[in-house]
């Protein structure tokens, strides 16, 4: 063998080396790494898998091949209903059981509403005060008839209205989620008097403040209303007997498809053993197919005198930025003021991500996806821009 064998011997074997000394060190320091790589690899095919209902503009298939895409998503519904006939669309990517799995995803297929399940919480609560049940200046205090001193007395202000549009005077991204406390039983809805030792970050109506702790008071505020627990009230109220709507309680159901945590950085497939879903039920507890809590939604719309689309949502927040302006139920985004608004809430557990988008022509959207973005990006203002566009063009 000459030396120029030799060297290129030398210098297959170098790269070599160097190929599985990086690909090792890849895989140490981002266990997740090559799962995300091979994400793009499954794309095409996953793009391929989507189907849509007939009639359905060709938009929705377009936003099913986006969300695949730049919402990592492997398997989600889309459903639309237009408001000038309210007929219902619905398009499925992907698979029921995993990525390249036995069985394509199919309208009636499960997933968890996380958040959007604050959506629905809404619409009871209006509807309640609707009938006179309730008002929207009762105090919280007052409702659940809590006695005694209380810790912070800004807590005695906090009215129905706070709850609904997050502006009782907490904030989950300054103070730790109570709702969401690693193995930690939350005091709501179990032990409401310690409402009387809760401190305010600021004055009730002050500014807005995310808070899974309002909604979960809500909750609390129905059954004391209505006499009936939580899940038994909104269960009949909303007819779940008739669709897929259900409660989760922790663990997967047969009929729920299967979540992709590639993505997540800390939570795996066992995530729901860490947390209370009990405790969540009004928050976040939620689960059914796309079609039929765009069917709940669109109904709502219907009833007087009081919809999510009634809330005060221009006070002292910018609408340009997405979970700045809410309503009741949801919250208004628009970027600029010659843009289409829309009205929206989202929805995040582990391996869960979902929507609900209200137009204002009162067509409603709704999108659930077995993933989770991909850390760092700006995924959703730009999933909510591209659904603007195409709804924009759908009414013109």
């Amino acid at each position: 063998m000459n030396k120029k064998s030799r060297a290129i011997d030398l210098l297959i074997v170098t790269a070599l080396i160097v190929a599985v000394v990086g690909i090792s060190h890849f895989v140490v320091v981002s266990p997740l790494g090559p799962s995300r790589l091979l994400y793009h690899i499954q794309l095409p095919l996953i793009q391929w898998t989507t189907k849509c209902s007939d009639g359905a503009p060709a938009w929705m298939a377009n936003i099913q091949q986006y969300s695949a895409k730049n919402m990592t998503a492997p398997a989600s519904q889309l459903a639309f209903i237009a408001p000038d006939s309210d007929e219902l669309y619905h398009c499925e990517t992907g698979w029921k059981d995993g990525v390249f799995g036995d069985e394509l995803l199919q309208s009636k297929a499960r997933f968890r509403f996380a958040s959007t399940t604050k959506t629905v919480t809404a619409i009871a609560v209006l509807n309640l005060i609707a009938n006179n049940a309730l008002s929207m200046d009762d105090t919280v205090v007052d409702v659940l008839e809590l006695g005694g001193d209380l810790q912070d007395p800004r807590v005695g202000d906090i009215t129905i209205e706070h709850l609904l549009s997050h502006r009782a005077g907490w904030d989950r991204l300054r103070t730790q989620d109570v709702m969401f406390m690693k193995d930690v039983k939350p005091w709501c809805p179990y032990d409401p008097e310690q409402l009387a030792t809760t401190s305010l970050l600021n004055a009730p109506g002050e500014v807005k403040g995310y808070s899974n702790v309002g909604y979960c008071l809500l909750g609390l505020v129905i059954e004391k209303v209505t006499g009936q627990k939580f899940r038994e009230y909104i269960s009949e109220y909303f007819d779940f007997e008739s669709g897929t709507l259900a409660f989760i309680d922790g663990r997967y159901l047969d009929d729920e498809v299967v979540y992709d945590f590639r993505h997540e950085n800390f939570y795996t497939e066992t995530y729901f053993e860490n947390f209370d879903f009990n405790s969540l039920s009004s928050s976040a507890g939620l689960s059914g197919s796309a079609s039929d809590l765009a069917i709940l939604v669109r109904q709502s719309l219907k009833s007087e005198p009081l919809t999510i689309l009634d809330g005060g949502m221009a006070n002292n927040c910018d609408p340009a930025q997405i979970q700045s302006c809410y309503g009741y139920g949801v919250y208004r985004y628009q970027p600029a003021s010659d843009t289409m608004p829309l009205f929206i809430h989202e929805g995040k557990l582990p391996g869960a991500t979902s929507v609900v988008i209200v137009d204002p022509m009162e067509g409603v959207l709704v999108w659930l996806g077995a993933g989770a973005v991909r850390p760092g990006v700006n995924a959703h203002q730009n999933f909510y821009d591209h659904i603007r566009e195409a709804l924009v063009h759908h009414y013109q």
